[in-house]
């Protein structure tokens, strides 16, 4: 998986701002009265959908993208068939919706969260933003502030301009906008059944990130102070919900999302991105909730790091994802590439041959036979 950042151009609509509350979506048919404006705020959005589609921006993966629907359908039950989410190939931390009900949350934002009730929080959260209308709520008061017109930066690790994004939850809402969607988002995970305790959680986890990675411009919910309201604010409806009890469905979220982890695991080291993996895999309790395999990601980003005392910590990560998967090549050629540094040739001819055996069709396979065939001509001088 790679990540491509080219530029998206939206259009901005300079309609007239118009007067009057907005009202919430009362039913999914109500969408089929949506006129003037707001009407032409719902075609942008759909241009942007089509321009993700297009600009192949979307991680293609039909049963994670169906099991991440299916826990919408389940919040928003009434809306289904309406309410689409969508996966953006992304190692951002970031989530946001639509005014048409297309919901995107980032394949960074998935990997880092650690249960359905906690994706389930940022779900909720998201879909109160279209049901309330909040980007049409949003589009006038930025209008109002002159706001509206300026250019953004990069969002979602997609450079764009426009008005749809600036007008989406991507940057934030104002704060009364934002408490509506806590609330009435933690009411969809109460009745749902999910353990609302994860809820707060779910934004720790992105505290924790934005302050050890000294992310400046963390795009979800916009600003460090404004996790920390979110923080706040879901640790306050857990504590005054009804029911203490309800499912936070580990397993099946680890099951959905196994194979995503380990790519993002791979994506954020191609970036250079080893302090996101170290962060991930530090704790040996973060790492049993991911496959094995991770260890070997886990070693790498030591050896990127190259800290005193890394280097040991790099091979003893590698050894144990080889004693875990004994069939999973990538840990071998790290060996061997270590003992071929440490000029230790029988080693490291040893760890090759089995990442050959395992990979046969390595894109490294002629310097590393050429490097087996060099170390034995030597050894037989």
């Amino acid at each position: 998986m790679s990540f491509r950042r080219i530029a998206l151009i939206l259009p901005v609509f300079l309609a007239a701002c118009q007067t009057g509350s907005v009202e919430h979506l009362e039913s999914p048919t109500d969408v089929q009265s949506i006129t003037g404006e707001e009407y032409r705020l719902w075609h942008a959005a759909s241009e942007f959908d089509e321009k993700l589609v297009r600009g192949h921006y979307l991680y293609e993966d039909a049963e994670l993208k169906r099991y991440v629907q299916s826990v919408m359908d389940k919040l928003y039950p009434e809306y289904k068939g309406v309410i689409h989410v969508g996966i953006i190939n992304s190692p951002d931390l970031n989530a946001f919706a639509l005014p048409n009900g297309s919901i995107y949350i980032n394949t960074g934002m998935l990997s880092r969260l650690e249960n359905e009730a906690q994706m389930a929080t940022v779900l909720a959260h998201e879909g109160v933003h279209f049901v309330n209308k909040h980007s049409f709520q949003q589009r006038r008061s930025l209008k109002q502030t002159s706001a509206f017109s300026l250019g953004i930066g990069m969002i979602t690790g997609i450079p764009a301009l426009g008005s749809i994004l600036t007008i989406s939850s991507i940057y934030g809402y104002s704060k009364d906008l934002e408490r509506e969607a806590d609330k009435e988002g933690f009411r969809r995970l109460e009745k749902a059944g999910y353990d609302v305790s994860q809820s707060p959680i779910t934004f720790q986890y992105l505290l924790t990130d934005v302050e050890t990675l000294d992310i400046k411009q963390p795009y979800f919910f916009s600003s460090h102070p404004r996790l920390e309201e979110r923080i706040e604010s879901f640790s306050n409806l857990a504590a005054k919900a009804d029911s203490q009890t309800g499912s936070s469905y580990e397993a099946e979220f680890q099951a959905e999302t196994s194979n995503l982890k380990l790519e993002l695991l791979n994506d954020y080291l191609e970036i250079g991105q080893y302090k996101s993996v170290l962060l991930i895999l530090k704790e040996e309790s973060a790492r049993k909730r991911y496959p094995p395999q991770a260890n070997y990601y886990l070693g790498e980003a030591y050896r990127l790091r190259d800290d005193e005392g890394d280097v040991k910590k790099s091979v003893d990560a590698y050894l144990v994802s080889i004693a875990a998967v004994p069939d999973f090549s990538p840990p071998y050629r790290a060996m061997g590439i270590h003992y071929m540094k440490h000029n230790e040739p029988d080693k490291a001819i040893s760890y090759f041959t089995k990442y050959l055996e395992l990979s046969p069709h390595a894109s490294d396979i002629g310097y590393i036979k050429n490097y087996i065939s060099k170390s034995q001509s030597m050894r037989g001088k």
